[in-house]
C-alpha cells in the first residue's frame, strides 16, 4: 500500500514538473498563428526590415509603433516574406502611445487576439515575439518578464505603466507582438532599451492600452 502511494507521488511530481516545462515553450502551433500574422515593414522600394508589425485582422489592417515609420509615412510597404509586398497606408495613430494603424492589402486569416491585463503578469514569465532584429525580418525571440510597471521610463508617454522585457527585444523589433508561450497578447514592443550591441531589455505598450486605442477605429479584435 505504501509503495503503491509512493508511485503515485512520484507520478504526480514528474507530470507537474514536465507540464511547467512545456509551459516555458510556445509550441509550434502557437509560433506559427503568431508568425502568420506577423509583418515587416519596409521602406519605399528597400527589401530591408525596418520594423515589425502585428496584422489584426483578414482586412489587412496593421498595428505598429508610429515611431518606426515617422517621416516616411506615405511610403511604407510591408511584407511577410521580404518578397511580396504592399502598399500600407496610416488611417489612425496615437502619438501619446506611439501607436498607428495601417490599411494594406495583405489579405490573411487571423484568429481574435486574446489579450492578457497587466496585472496579471509576474516576474519571469516566459514570452516570446517575431520581430525583425538589426533588419533580420521573422526571427523568433524568446524573453521573460523582468518588471511590470516602469512608469516614468519614457519621455514620450511617462504615465504609461511599460512592460519591461528581457530577451525578446533589438533595434528592429519595435511594433512586434509579444505573447505569453501559450499565445496570448500582452502588447507591443515599444523600444529597446539603450543602443549598445547585443543589449536586450524591451519596453512594451500593455495590451489594456491596445484595447483601448483599436476601439477608436472600430476594428473586431
Amino acid at each position: 500500500m505504501h509503495s503503491l502511494l509512493l508511485f503515485s507521488f512520484i507520478v504526480l511530481i514528474q507530470c507537474s514538473t514536465n507540464a511547467n516545462i512545456e509551459n516555458l515553450e510556445p509550441s509550434q502551433e502557437t509560433i506559427n498563428r503568431v508568425k502568420n500574422r506577423t509583418v515587416i515593414l519596409h521602406y519605399h522600394i528597400s527589401d530591408y526590415a525596418k520594423g515589425t508589425g502585428l496584422l489584426l485582422d483578414e482586412n489587412g489592417h496593421v498595428l505598429t509603433t508610429k515611431h518606426v515609420i515617422l517621416g516616411w509615412e506615405d511610403r511604407v510597404r510591408i511584407s511577410q516574406d521580404s518578397k511580396t509586398f504592399y502598399d500600407a497606408k496610416v488611417i489612425l495613430d496615437e502619438p501619446k502611445l506611439d501607436l498607428v494603424i495601417l490599411k494594406t492589402n495583405l489579405k490573411v486569416k487571423v484568429p481574435l487576439l486574446t489579450m492578457v491585463d497587466r496585472s496579471e503578469l509576474k516576474y519571469n514569465q516566459p514570452v516570446f515575439s517575431i520581430g525583425s532584429p538589426w533588419g533580420l525580418g521573422n526571427s523568433f525571440l524568446k524573453g521573460y518578464i523582468a518588471n511590470t510597471d516602469r512608469t516614468g521610463v519614457d519621455s514620450i508617454m511617462p504615465n504609461v505603466p511599460l512592460i519591461q522585457t528581457m530577451g525578446a527585444s533589438f533595434p528592429g523589433c519595435s511594433g512586434a507582438g509579444v505573447f505569453l508561450t501559450d499565445g496570448r497578447f500582452i502588447g507591443i514592443n515599444r523600444a529597446t532599451v539603450g543602443i549598445e550591441p547585443g543589449n536586450s531589455s524591451g519596453l512594451v505598450i500593455p495590451a489594456g492600452y491596445i484595447k483601448t486605442f483599436l476601439k477608436l477605429s472600430n476594428i473586431a479584435i
